[in-house]
């Protein structure tokens, strides 16, 4: 983690009326003694840092103008996340480590509940979203990853992958382009192609990756690297029975290798379709937990001092990790409320952690109602990636609405 690298998240509800700043104050402060596992700071030891309960509550602050900043890890004092207002907006910023988009957001609609409560509108119907008061279930604290850990031949070692040839902002460097679409009219295009959502926006930034490569901006002639790989997380609580609100996610990554020619957008479609199909299948995916669950519990890296790891870690990171990716798209889906908190809120927004300085680029994407909320979060100097997805997006028919400027 850095200040640049910040492995912090946002998720975002925008109200349909001014939030109350009294009432926000003490829906936080009930919503958050229910979910006690998120009152934690990091703490240091010999040879791991370790997650030790501190039992205060998160940070009421003013949203920032640039989003998912670090939080101070080495402070004792305060959790991993915070809680943001502005206007009509109620955020969560989550690190990482802490949790996922799928915990942080049930963290949210709770928050959300409690907000409508304490404002004299009483929920009757409350669905499935975690009450105050309601008794804390030790599935909810799993590490799932070790709950479903079996001893699995590791994955195949991607090759590198090509990068962005953009050139980086000046510190602070992250940009936010916000878009809106209508899940409607999403839903019916990718039907028409027989995908996902998910499978059809990763499709188009395929397509829009390999614009730029071919162009005179990626350099084909002289550029190594020929595969354009996209990280794209999945939830494993759809694969496994679990719970739990600690961070439980994998990730498949779809690429196409332009070793082997140009690829048709229908091309394109095809081949993330079936790698979707096949990474996804979880005795598949089981093999990237295996993978990761084996170097924890390796009686060599666990006798290593901590300094030694974090070195080792940092030299991986750099040198291979974020090699293997060329850029990464969340999309945590279609939120729900249930029917009496549903006039509350106008929209959800997800803000993916910001990329690094290889990867450049992160997308978020969920959805609510009738609306598509798309985040791109950039660090370079170019629009060029956004420009040509919602150019594809919009000559595909899709009512494309840019919500702040490039």
């Amino acid at each position: 983690m850095s200040d640049d690298l910040t492995l912090v998240f946002r998720i975002t509800a925008s109200l349909r009326e001014p939030v109350k700043y009294a009432v926000i104050r003490e829906a936080v402060e009930i919503t958050s003694k229910r979910f006690p596992y998120f009152s934690v700071s990091l703490g240091t030891g010999i040879f791991w840092h370790f997650l030790e309960f501190n039992d205060q509550l998160p940070r009421i602050q003013s949203e920032e103008n640039i989003p998912c900043t670090a939080f101070a890890v080495k402070s004792r004092n305060e959790p991993l996340y915070r809680i943001l207002v502005r206007g009509c907006r109620i955020s969560v910023e989550f690190l990482h480590l802490l949790t996922d988009g799928s915990g942080a957001l049930e963290y949210l609609r709770s928050l959300i509940y409690t907000y409508r409560s304490l404002s004299g509108k009483d929920v009757i119907d409350p669905g499935d979203i975690i009450l105050p008061g309601s008794e804390i279930s030790l599935e909810e604290i799993e590490d799932g990853y070790n709950m479903y850990f079996r001893k699995l031949p590791p994955p195949a070692k991607p090759a590198k992958a090509w990068h962005l040839p953009f050139r980086l902002n000046e510190k602070p460097r992250l940009r936010v382009l916000h878009a809106e679409l209508k899940v409607d009219e999403m839903l019916e295009l990718s039907r028409k192609y027989k995908v996902s959502v998910t499978e059809y926006f990763v499709s188009v930034c395929h397509f829009a990756l390999q614009q730029i490569y071919i162009s005179g901006n990626g350099k084909a002639g002289t550029c190594r690297n020929r595969v354009l790989r996209i990280e794209v997380p999945v939830n494993m609580r759809t694969k496994y029975p679990s719970r739990t609100m600690r961070n439980f996610s994998l990730y498949v990554l779809p690429e196409i290798d332009l070793r082997l020619g140009i690829y048709t957008f229908e091309e394109i479609v095809k081949s993330v379709y079936h790698q979707f199909q096949i990474s996804t299948d979880t005795k598949q995916i089981s093999r990237f937990l295996s993978s990761n669950v084996s170097y924890e519990r390796q009686l060599f890296v666990r006798i290593l001092p901590l300094f030694v790891k974090k070195m080792a870690i940092s030299a991986i990171y750099r040198g291979i990790a974020s090699k293997r990716l060329t850029a990464v798209i969340t999309n945590l889906g279609l939120v729900s409320l249930p029917p009496g908190m549903e006039d509350l809120v106008d929209f959800f927004e997800i803000v993916p952690p910001p990329p690094n300085t290889a990867v450049k680029m992160s997308i978020g994407i969920v959805s609510y109602k009738d609306r598509m909320r798309i985040s791109f979060c950039n660090i370079t100097q170019s629009r060029e990636l956004e420009r040509l997805v919602l150019r594809h997006l919009a000559k595909a028919g899709l009512s494309v609405r840019i919500l702040n400027e490039f």
